[in-house]
Order: C-alpha cells, then structure tokens, then sequence
C-alpha cells in the first residue's frame, strides 16, 4: 500500500488529532483574518475548507467533523454579516447551507475511502497470511515425502547389509539408489512459486546427485553439455527420472576395460513452433563394451529402462539404446517435446532471440 492510502487509514492518538485540530483551525482563521481586507464580500468559508480536508486526510473523520463545526461557527460569527452576531437571514442560511453541504461531502468522500482502504488492507493481510501458511504447508509435506523416502532407502539398506545372496544385494542396492534419486528430485522441485525449471541447471544436479548415491566403487568422469531450456515442473519430474535411471544404467553397464567409466550428456534443443512446443533431444553416452547382440528395449528385462521407457511417453517422447560407435560404447538418445513454459522469456521461442538463460557446459570426475 502506498504511502498517501497508508496516511489516511493509519489510526492517530487523541491527542495528535486535538493538536492537528487545533493547528488547523487557527491557522485557517489567521489566513482569514489576514485576506478579510483583499477578498470581495461572499468568501467567509475560503480558508476554512483547506483546514477540514487536511484534519479529515492527516488526523481521522472524527477530528474533521470537529473542525467543521468549529470553522462554521467562526466563519458565521466573524465573517458573515452582520458580523459579531449569530444572525440568522436567507443570506446566512444559505451560506451556511453550502458550508455544511461541501463539508459533509467531503467528510462521507474520505470515510468510504478510509473503509475501503482498511478492508482492502485486512483482505490483503487475509491474504498474505493464508499464502504464508500455505507455503510452509506445501514445503512441510514436501519435506515429509522426502524424509519417508529417505526412510525407505535406508531400510533397503540395512536390507543390503543383512543378505548373503550377491543378485540380491545388487537388487536392493538397486532400488536403494533409485528411491534416494527420487528423494532428491523431490526436494529439488520443493518450492511452492517455482513453476518451471532450468532444464540445463536442473539436469546437472540430477545428475551429480546420481552419481553421488548409485557409483559403485568405479571412477566416473561425467561432461555435461546442455542447452538453455525452461520446462514446467510436471516436465521436469519424469525428465529427471529418465537422467537418472540412465545414468545408474551407464554406471551400471558401462565401465571400460581399463576400469574407468566416462559418461558424456548433452541436451539439445529447437525453436518452439507455431503451436508453442518445443523439441529437444537428450543423448547420454557411456566408454562401456556397448549392447549385448540382439538387444532390444522393447524386449529388456532391466527395471530401470523400464521405467524410463514408461516416463518417455509421459513426455510424448521416445527412448532408444544404440551403439556409440563401431567399436565400444552405448548411446541412450531421448527425442522428447514440452510446451514452452513461457513463451515470453524462453530464449528458444525465438530462433533468432539472445539466450536469456544460460546453458551448462561441465566436467564433473
């Protein structure tokens, strides 16, 4: 609320308004008195409606009602002929009419201004107050979800820890590494204001997060090269599901001869279209011995590309698993379409438009 609206609905003491009253009325009867020899006859009031809007506008409507009636009766004693006297004629009736007529406008103008404004300010207030509380409710329940995640991931380790049988163990470790994945994708799109993500930002700390729970003893050199993209936050969900399952999938699967695994991600993307969609394309790229003969996704037993297979359709998408090259090495390349989260600021609307958003260009060892 602006300054002038917070000065007309501010509560005052009494004895500010008696002071401020008090003020006005002399002054507006000093100024009278000083202009009574340079006014034409017909102005008794002149100096006296300034007096009434400032107490009604800087002290409260009950201090500009008093200065009304105090002014009326100074104008009508002192300047209002027959002077000294408080005659009472057509001319004197009339005067007083138009006094008490302005006046009363201008006192009912600024009381349902003040009402409104104070209304306007408790509905603001109301409102302020469920939207805090509705914020610290969403992120409350978004701190729980990830708390019982985490929950579950640390049973399933203890789980590990407890099993002898080695496909067993691999299987929870597994399913421990997803369900902390998830965790953190839970907390990474906790706010309750953001409604889009950076794509470039949001995927590297996917996939450092990745990294960080699903590696399995192996040194992983991880280059990350992603264009500016913004999504909205039901995007991002399966989007980041799809990077991390087919990182787990690269670590997994993908260590070279020489021990070491080197995963390469790059994101790519085009202009939105007339229809305000955008096409990208995801490709991670892994040093490991590549595609046993004969695979096929459709056909895959792996729960992981399962499960990114499935989040593709969600993104009107499609997931293929490839060969790198002629001799080693396994590209997974997802060709998927969003809308674009905000056509106005997305430097991909426009293909000729600067990038407002930057892209990600890191190696992580």
């Amino acid at each position: 609320m602006n300054g002038l609206s917070a000065t007309l609905i501010a509560q005052r003491s009494w004895q500010f308004e008696l002071v401020f009253g008090a003020s006005a009325v002399i002054v507006a009867t000093f100024l009278r008195f000083a202009l009574d020899n340079v006014l034409p006859p017909g102005f008794p009031f002149l100096t006296f409606f300034p007096a009434v809007m400032l107490a009604l506008f800087f002290a409260s409507i009950r201090c500009g009602i008093a200065v009304v009636g105090i002014c009326g009766v100074i104008a009508w004693y002192w300047f209002i002929a027959p002077v000294g006297a408080f005659s009472l004629n057509s001319g004197v009736i009339l005067a007083l009419g138009f006094y008490v007529l302005i006046t009363a406008t201008n006192v009912l103008i600024i009381a349902a201004a003040v009402r409104a404004l104070r209304e306007l300010s408790l509905s603001r207030r109301k409102a302020d107050e469920l939207a805090q509380s509705r914020t610290l409710m969403f992120s409350e329940l978004q701190h729980r979800v990830s708390n019982n995640l985490g929950t579950i991931a640390a049973l399933l380790r203890l789980q590990t820890a407890q099993t002898s049988d080695a496909e067993a163990r691999r299987a929870l470790a597994a399913s421990e590494a997803r369900i902390t994945s998830i965790s953190r994708l839970q907390r990474r799109l906790h706010s309750v204001d953001a409604q889009s993500v950076n794509v470039a930002e949001y995927l590297r700390d996917v996939l450092q997060d990745t990294l960080a729970v699903a590696k399995e003893g192996t040194p992983v050199a991880l280059t990350i090269n992603a264009a500016p993209l913004r999504v909205l936050n039901n995007a991002a969900v399966p989007l980041g599901l799809i990077a991390s399952e087919l990182m787990m999938n690269s670590i997994k699967h993908g260590t070279s001869h020489d021990g070491k695994t080197v995963i390469e991600v790059s994101l790519t993307a085009e202009p939105a279209d007339n229809e305000g969609r955008i096409a990208a394309v995801l490709e991670m790229r892994d040093n490991g011995p590549g595609l046993p003969t004969g695979f096929e996704l459709a056909k895959s037993s792996s729960l992981g590309l399962t499960v990114a297979t499935q989040f593709a359709k969600a993104l009107d998408g499609e997931l293929s698993l490839c060969h790198a090259d002629s001799s080693s090495g396994t590209l997974a390349r997802l060709r998927f379409t969003v809308p674009d989260s905000d056509p106005a600021e997305s430097p991909l609307t426009n293909a000729g438009s600067p990038a407002k958003e930057q892209g990600v260009t890191q190696q992580i060892a």
